[in-house]
């Protein structure tokens, strides 16, 4: 999803949550991230995707369709850190 195709609060809601999401993925990818700022970021995320399930918003042009996938933001984000690559 663009920037420039949001029209409606829903669109809204996942296009700010596919934003927060990428900056999870970058944090997980790399080494020396702030625990802290990390964890409040996954937390943002989940909660975002949360309210997204429960007010039926479509989030299939996200990548919270992939975090669907594995169950949570936590065991997505696992999947982009360099020290869990490979296990």
């Amino acid at each position: 999803m663009f920037k420039d195709s949001v029209r409606t609060p829903e669109q809204a809601l996942a296009y700010i949550t596919d934003c927060n999401l990428a900056t999870v993925c970058d944090m997980a990818m790399t080494k020396r991230r702030k625990v802290g700022e990390f964890r409040r970021q996954k937390a943002i995320a989940q909660t975002a995707i949360d309210w997204m399930d429960e007010m039926h918003i479509d989030y299939s042009t996200t990548r919270a369709k992939d975090v669907v996938k594995f169950g949570t933001v936590e065991k997505w984000a696992e999947s982009f850190m360099p020290e869990r690559k490979g296990e």
